[in-house]
């Protein structure tokens, strides 16, 4: 393990902020706040900086998607967990966890103008973070239990591998206790709190016993749980830290110098044959429009004809019909897969750009990720889940369906 610098990252990137340097064993050397990032940079003498997420700042919850194309996961998340965001899902940044057993993914949602803006004042202090972590995922996972890490104005609970919550200290115990309450016979057998100093809590919440652990600070307990394997490492897609982007294209460099060698030499020769193409054209336009004008004097172009005819066609076949030829295909295509198959019922249907949405209520996901799967086998269509909502005692979901190639 090497030296770090470890900032913890507030809700605005205008305050001050808290940080730590440890040594090789993660011990903490040195701690303080700081609104100078500038003075903090020259401090870190050259060790990796790690930036951790509150969890009032970060949503780490699961989504049950049924794909197992990564790519898709990926489109379809955003769109799994609307309901849960209260703004637009697109100012969100997603990652992705480790499936769990259960085959539910794990999934952290932090705000990307936040996320732009911390990193943006990072950059100018002269700062690039190697990670960006949740600070509930630092704290000690225990066995069948809750770890809380209680603070003087916020709290923050690790509930899971790669689930927690946190807030307002004043919230502590409503929040606890609705969180335990959402458990029903799965809540945890014990809550393990950590603190700097006494609180006033109850032997147990709600039927849960509490054990209180004194933790040198907070920095000291979050400083420990860095080299947890269960972290979502948040800095990923857009903002990935440079050098991996670089070390990444690395081993591809000279297979891209000889491609662009390549390309060179074929762009030259294509150019020629383009402008031989050019010229044969140009011949013969000119012997087609002394054809047509010998048949239409008052013809002055190719173009002006074509689009007399073409607009005359299109009158003659009725204006849409090639949408409509499209609708009826991928239908027809359509129709054998759902015919005869049982455990779902088509609710609704739409159809716009080349697209069929279905709307279906089915008896569980199993059966829906199926669906898809069958309609994706066939070579005549595409088909993805767009969206997927248990509701009692079956399951809300949208097959987005086209025509394949």
């Amino acid at each position: 393990m090497r030296p770090r610098l470890i900032i913890r990252l507030g809700s605005d990137p205008r305050h001050p902020v808290h940080w730590m340097l440890t040594d090789r064993d993660s011990a903490l050397q040195q701690q303080g706040v700081s609104d100078d990032l500038s003075a903090l940079a020259d401090q870190a003498d050259d060790r990796p900086v790690v930036g951790l997420v509150s969890a009032a700042d970060v949503l780490l919850t699961t989504a049950n998607v049924p794909t197992q194309s990564r790519q898709k996961l990926l489109r379809a998340i955003p769109y799994a967990l609307e309901d849960s965001v209260a703004g637009d899902v697109e100012d969100q940044h997603f990652v992705l966890g480790a499936r769990t057993t259960e085959g539910a993914w794990p999934v952290a949602m932090v705000n990307a103008t936040w996320l732009e803006d911390w990193l943006d004042r990072l950059e100018r202090a002269g700062l690039a973070p190697d990670r960006l972590l949740a600070e509930p995922l630092c704290l000690p996972s225990e066995p069948d239990g809750w770890t809380v890490l209680l603070e003087s104005d916020s709290f923050a609970v690790r509930t899971g591998a790669q689930l927690g919550f946190g807030g307002d200290r004043d919230n502590l115990e409503l929040l606890l206790e609705a969180a335990l309450d959402e458990q029903g016979d799965q809540r945890p057998h014990h809550l393990v709190v950590y603190s700097d100093h006494a609180e006033d809590l109850p032997a147990e919440l709600t039927g849960v016993p509490l054990e209180l652990r004194r933790t040198e600070s907070a920095g000291h307990l979050l400083a420990q749980g860095l080299e947890d394997d269960q972290h979502m490492q948040l800095l990923t897609g857009p903002y990935a830290p440079k050098r991996t982007q670089h070390a990444l294209w690395r081993p591809w460099i000279p297979a891209a110098i000889l491609f662009a060698l390549w390309v060179t030499l074929d762009t030259g020769r294509t150019l020629a044959e383009q402008w031989q193409m050019q010229s044969e054209l140009a011949t013969l336009e000119s012997r087609n429009l002394e054809l047509l004008q010998g048949i239409f004097p008052q013809a002055s172009s190719l173009q002006a004809a074509r689009s007399r005819v073409e607009n005359r066609l299109s009158q003659l076949r009725g204006g849409g019909a090639g949408s409509n030829d499209v609708l009826l295909e991928t239908l027809e295509a359509v129709a054998p897969v759902l015919a005869g198959r049982d455990g779902f019922r088509l609710t609704g249907l739409s159809y716009r750009n080349g697209n069929l949405e279905l709307e279906l209520t089915v008896s569980d996901l199993q059966r829906l990720d199926r669906l898809q799967q069958e309609l994706d086998a066939s070579d005549a269509l595409q088909a993805e889940v767009r969206s997927a909502r248990s509701e009692e005692d079956a399951v809300q979901g949208r097959l987005l369906v086209r025509r394949g190639g």
